[in-house]
């Protein structure tokens, strides 16, 4: 039987991720039309995925938003508004470029009702840590 090390899995783990951001470089930059769909499903589908997406993406920020603040983890923390960060300052700059207004509209709104919570748990935490800092000698 093979063994694999904490650290073999987090190499496996962070290079598949690594490949979900590439491809979502290439769509953001491509379109999928680069895909070999017919164009008639092309629009459907996109629309499909898109719903999909934002279920594993709601999924993934309760769970690990849930866990994070349980935890007083300023670390989970950060990476979550990181990560939506670079999720609504993208989509907005490509809801602006393709004149999509509603869209930048709701990515800010998106953005601020989840920055919220997290910016005000992450100052929290760093309150709590300064608090119990040990005086230096």
């Amino acid at each position: 039987m093979v063994t694999i090390s904490p650290k073999q899995l987090l190499i496996w783990f962070s290079a598949v991720s690594t490949i979900l951001v590439l491809f979502g470089i290439v769509y953001v930059f491509f379109g999928l039309a680069i895909l070999p769909v017919d164009r008639g499903t092309l629009s459907p589908w996109e629309g499909s995925i898109y719903g999909a997406l934002m279920m594993g993406w709601g999924t993934t920020l309760l769970c690990v938003g849930r866990l994070a603040f349980r935890r007083n983890d300023l670390a989970l923390m950060k990476a979550l508004l990181y990560g939506l960060i670079v999720w609504l300052v993208v989509e907005a700059a490509i809801s602006l470029y393709f004149r999509v207004w509603f869209n930048v509209g709701v990515d800010l709104a998106v953005l601020a009702l989840f920055s919220v919570p997290l910016l005000k748990g992450i100052q929290l935490i760093k309150k709590q840590s300064l608090l119990f800092e040990k005086p230096h000698d």
